[in-house]
């Protein structure tokens, strides 16, 4: 019984994290929401032989900040796909036990009987 709700409350957290995961790709995608400032890169200058060069790092900010945004979404998708997975396993031997209880000793020794669970 509690492994039947509980393997329910994974599926339905799993779930949740991979749309929320999805809807928060799909508006910084889009455009509809900005994306979090992680990484903000100063302008570099480098002083060569020829004198001072300077490196625009600046505009190199939003894509890394756009990258490891993707990459965190990405980890919550697999995390709730592996919660998910969790709940249906725990289903699955639910739906196993429930099923040789119901079973009598002589065809729970059968082997094709037991195929079939």
């Amino acid at each position: 019984m509690y492994h039947k709700i509980t393997g329910y409350l994974l599926i339905a957290i799993g779930i949740l994290f991979i749309f929320f995961a999805a809807v928060s790709l799909s508006k910084v995608f889009i455009g509809a929401a900005p994306v979090v400032q992680l990484v903000q890169m100063p302008d570099w200058v480098i002083q060569t032989q020829y004198g001072p060069l300077q490196l625009p790092l600046k505009n190199i900010s939003p894509l890394i900040n756009l990258g490891l945004f993707a990459l965190f979404m990405m980890c919550m998708i697999s995390a709730g796909g592996q919660l998910a997975k969790i709940g249906t396993q725990l289903l699955k031997a639910e739906r196993i036990h429930d099923a040789l209880l119901k079973l009598t000793l002589e065809q729970a020794t059968q082997k094709q009987t037991v195929k079939k669970l």
